[in-house]
């Protein structure tokens, strides 16, 4: 019954605006793994690509170069990040120089990519939209509210949405086409507005269907998450040169503005590893993410909402935490309506840890988290930890702290599932909703398995193939 915050990105450019800028694309066999026609690793590589403009080295085999996405390292590296890749190399952990490149296996520690460009973040806002401002057939509607797809006929003829107050209709011109990116969560709500989901549940609120689809709003899978936490009395934390007690520091400011790097440019878990907790493993289920600093709770997302609201009011305990992601989760929760108002909020259900795997991956990171903090690099620091605290040893005390404070490691996915079968997916191989002319979806909804890593990267790749489906070009190979 405890809430979990979910970060949503309702600005022009969506979550891409307000993810962590982490740019993974998880494995090859994750893609194989969905065993769609024209979306395996061979088929969806050459849109990673296309879509990429890598600044952290050579592209080679697996990077593009010139894409709209840009794609680097941070050009700032805390002292702590520093120890944590000692601390891993002194537990005999792999390094990973590039966790992008297909050629090797994800296993090892090290510099995550983000998508930024000169210490700024690459948005779809920024790296695609002001691309293509000035074109005749784009416009922009800000402050605008979809509510629902016109269908008529057994095809889409428009969208009805709201704006100032007013409802009102956008139709489809001869040939065109509703193409829905509303998101994991936004997408499959607005279907089932539409009278396009599970019949049933459908007319439990009133809903006539036009598409039974019993698959709208199933498969919501996202990555549970836990950390563990250690305070320090050394001011090594990103926090302690943000900040100058309980103000903002303006070096750190100063640093961004002249050279666009320093701490400003950090999303504060840059630095990290994607590890088999378990020889049964054939990929990496945990991705650690290390954080220089220490939250003000166990819950990692309301420690940056908390840092953003006392911006200039309160002093922050120095410290490191590492961040314990199931990264291929086999939990599923759902999206269902709670009315038939487009006003009311759907109700969402993440299912974690309802498969007994994710908790104990989660469980062994904890675990995996303590012997790097007690390596050399860190215990030099003498760290206190806070989260869980060190009288949490038993299996069941780790699970019980795993339970009771799980957060979104935000990479939800899979309520508009692609794949062949009407009685589960809900779009085709060519993203077309099953059962319906002119409608498509084309966003992270639409995956089916979660790949190993974070979510951006796919969901830009999923546009990057969309755009192609659209206007009719031959795929990429």
């Amino acid at each position: 019954g405890r809430g979990v915050y979910l970060c949503r990105g309702k600005v022009v450019g969506g979550s891409s605006c307000a993810n962590v800028m982490l740019y993974h694309r998880g494995s090859g066999a994750d893609y194989d793994g969905w065993g769609v026609d024209g979306w395996r690793s061979q088929d969806v590589l050459e849109y990673f690509k296309r879509s990429e403009d890598f600044r952290a080295g050579e592209a080679g085999e697996f990077h593009g170069k010139g894409g709209h996405y840009s794609v680097s390292h941070v050009p700032y590296q805390n002292t702590l990040s520093k120890y944590f890749l000692e601390a891993c190399k002194a537990m005999g952990l792999a390094p990973n120089e590039d966790f992008n490149d297909w050629s090797h296996a994800q296993e090892g520690y090290g510099r995550f990519h983000v998508s930024q460009k000169d210490g700024e973040r690459c948005s779809a806002a920024s790296g695609y939209l002001q691309a293509a401002e000035g074109r005749g057939n784009l416009e922009v509607e800000t402050d605008t509210m979809i509510t629902g797809v016109h269908v008529d006929g057994g095809a889409a003829r428009g969208v009805r949405y709201t704006k100032a107050g007013v409802q009102r209709e956008a139709t489809l011109k001869e040939g065109g086409e509703v193409v829905l990116a509303a998101g994991a969560i936004g997408s499959p709500h607005l279907l089932m507005l539409s009278g396009i989901g599970p019949a049933a549940h459908l007319q439990e609120h009133g809903i006539a269907p036009v598409a039974d689809l019993p698959g709208v709003g199933q498969n919501l899978q996202d990555h549970p998450a836990a950390v563990v936490s250690y305070k320090i009395e050394q001011k090594l934390a990103v926090t302690d040169e943000i900040r100058m007690g309980s103000f903002p520091n303006p070096a750190a400011f100063l640093r961004w503005l002249l050279f666009r790097s320093g701490p400003l440019t950090s999303p504060g878990c840059d630095h990290g590893a994607f590890i088999s907790t378990t020889e049964g493993e054939e990929q990496p289920d945990l991705q650690m993410r290390f954080v220089p600093a220490h939250p003000s709770s166990p819950d990692g997302v309301s420690t940056y909402t908390q840092f953003g609201k006392t911006w200039g009011g309160r002093a922050f305990q120095s410290g490191f935490s590492f961040q314990q992601i199931c990264v291929r989760p086999r939990s599923r929760g759902f999206v269902r309506l709670q009315s038939r108002s487009p006003d009311e909020q759907p109700e969402i259900s993440t299912g974690y840890l309802t498969d007994d795997h994710d908790a104990a991956t989660i469980m062994r990171g904890v675990r995996m988290a303590r012997e790097i903090a007690a390596q050399g690099p860190f215990r030099q620091l003498d760290p206190e930890e806070t989260f869980p605290g060190p009288g949490v040893q038993s299996d069941s005390d780790i699970l019980d702290y795993i339970r009771s404070t799980a957060h979104s490691g935000n990479a939800i996915v899979g309520t508009c599932k692609m794949g062949a079968d009407p009685s589960s997916a809900v779009v085709d191989k060519d993203l077309r909703v099953f059962g319906l002319a002119n409608l498509r979806v084309a966003d992270a909804s639409v995956i089916p398995v979660l790949p190993g890593g974070q979510t951006a990267a796919p969901t830009v790749m999923i546009a990057e193939k969309a755009a192609d489906l659209l206007m009719g070009r031959a795929a990429m190979a």
